[in-house]
C-alpha cells in the first residue's frame, strides 16, 4: 500500500502547480457547481500503466474536454482502469456518476481540494497538516464564499477539517452552520450544502435526488440574463489558470 504524501509524478505536480487554484473539471472560476474535497489522491501504483496514466494528465489540462471526449467525467470510469474498482476512489466517482449528470454539464462542474497538491496513499492526519497550505486555502475559502451564483457541496469530512484548519492555522473561514447531510447556508447568492460523502452508502434515490437538484440550479442560473452575460464576459476554458477522522 502507498504510503501517504506527494504523489510521485512530476508532471501531475506541475499541472496542480501551474494554477492558482488547482481545479478538476472546469475551473473553478467558471463552474457553477463546486464540490470540495480534501485532496486529489491517486495510486502511485499507476504509474506502472503508463498509456492509462496519460488519461489522468489529459484529465487535469482539461477537464471539460476529457468528460465530452470520454463521456465519462472521471477516468477511473474508463474501462481500461488498471486497478481495483472496490477502493482508491473509483466508489466515489462512481457514486458521483450515478447522480444521472451528462457530459453537457461538463462545464457547469468543478472539483476542488482543501490541498494544493496531489497524494498518493492512505490519508493519515499528521501527513495531511504537513501539506496544509494555509494561504492557498483562504483563496480557496475566500472564492468559495465570495457571494457568486454557485452551489458549493461540502461533505461532513470537509466541513470539520475546515474547522480544524480555523483553529490550527490562521486560516479565516465564515461560520458555516452545517450541522447534518442536507443543511444549507446562504452566503450572498452562494448555496452551500453539506451533502452525503459519495464515498459513503449513499442509496440510489438520494443520488437520483441530489442529481436532480444540481440540474434545478443549472437551469436557474442559465435562465438568468444577468448571470449568462458575466459567463460570456469570462474565459470558458477549463484549465490552466478520503476524509480525514
Amino acid at each position: 500500500m502507498d504510503e501517504y504524501g506527494i504523489h510521485p509524478s512530476l508532471e501531475l505536480r506541475r499541472l496542480f502547480a501551474s494554477q492558482a487554484i488547482p481545479s478538476q473539471g472546469q475551473s473553478i472560476g467558471c463552474a457553477r457547481v463546486v464540490f470540495v474535497g480534501l485532496d486529489a489522491n491517486y495510486s502511485a501504483q499507476l504509474l506502472d500503466y503508463p498509456e492509462f496514466f496519460e488519461r489522468i494528465l489529459e484529465y487535469h489540462q482539461d477537464g471539460v474536454a476529457f468528460w465530452k471526449r470520454h463521456a465519462v467525467h472521471h477516468p477511473f470510469l474508463l474501462a481500461e482502469y488498471p486497478l481495483s474498482r472496490d477502493r482508491g476512489g473509483v466508489p466515489y466517482h462512481r457514486r458521483f456518476s450515478q447522480m444521472g449528470l451528462s457530459p453537457e454539464f461538463a462545464e457547469q462542474v468543478s472539483f476542488v481540494e482543501l490541498l494544493n497538491v496531489p497524494t498518493t496513499g492512505r490519508t493519515m492526519e499528521s501527513v495531511f497538516w504537513d501539506l496544509f497550505d494555509p494561504g492557498y486555502a483562504q483563496r480557496l475559502v475566500d472564492l468559495l464564499t465570495d457571494g457568486s451564483r454557485r452551489l458549493v457541496v461540502l461533505s461532513g469530512s470537509v466541513h470539520r477539517t475546515l474547522s480544524a484548519a480555523a483553529r490550527r492555522t490562521a486560516l479565516r473561514v465564515p461560520r458555516l452552520d452545517l450541522p447534518r447531510v442536507g443543511s444549507e447556508q446562504r452566503i450572498g447568492e452562494s448555496r452551500i450544502v453539506q451533502w452525503r460523502h459519495f464515498s459513503s452508502a449513499i442509496s440510489q434515490r438520494e443520488l437520483v435526488g441530489m442529481g436532480d437538484e444540481i440540474r434545478a440550479f443549472g437551469d436557474a442560473v442559465s435562465e438568468d440574463p444577468a448571470v449568462l452575460s458575466s459567463t460570456a464576459s469570462s474565459s470558458g476554458s477549463s484549465q490552466p489558470d478520503s476524509p480525514l477522522p
